[in-house]
């Protein structure tokens, strides 16, 4: 049957994709996804899979699925905080969807 859950999708810097992951598990979390080689751009310019416009590297994209609104709202403010709010460039959302379980 469907489950509510909400989806914490965050777009990053591939090289602090290690970092996010072991902080992720820290947190209790086992289950997520990585995407590599993800290309846009955003208000610290163009980033490509081929390296083109970008200075900086590759993208990658973590989806993470957790069940508890608060739990996904903190989890997603902890990351954002420890690796986004200054540093690193990338951004942290929610998805509210629905999980076949």
């Amino acid at each position: 049957m469907l489950k509510s859950a909400e989806k914490i999708i965050i777009i990053t810097e591939r090289i602090i994709c290690s970092r996010i992951i072991e902080y992720l598990e820290s947190l209790g979390i086992k289950a997520y996804t990585i995407y590599q080689n993800v290309s846009g751009q955003g208000e610290r310019g163009m980033r490509s899979i081929s390296g083109g416009l970008s200075r900086f590297g590759e993208n990658i994209r973590i989806e993470i699925i957790i069940e508890n609104e608060e739990e996904a709202i903190a989890v997603a403010e902890k990351i954002y905080n420890k690796y986004l709010s200054s540093k690193y460039a990338g951004i942290v959302y929610i998805e509210d969807i629905r999980v076949i379980k």
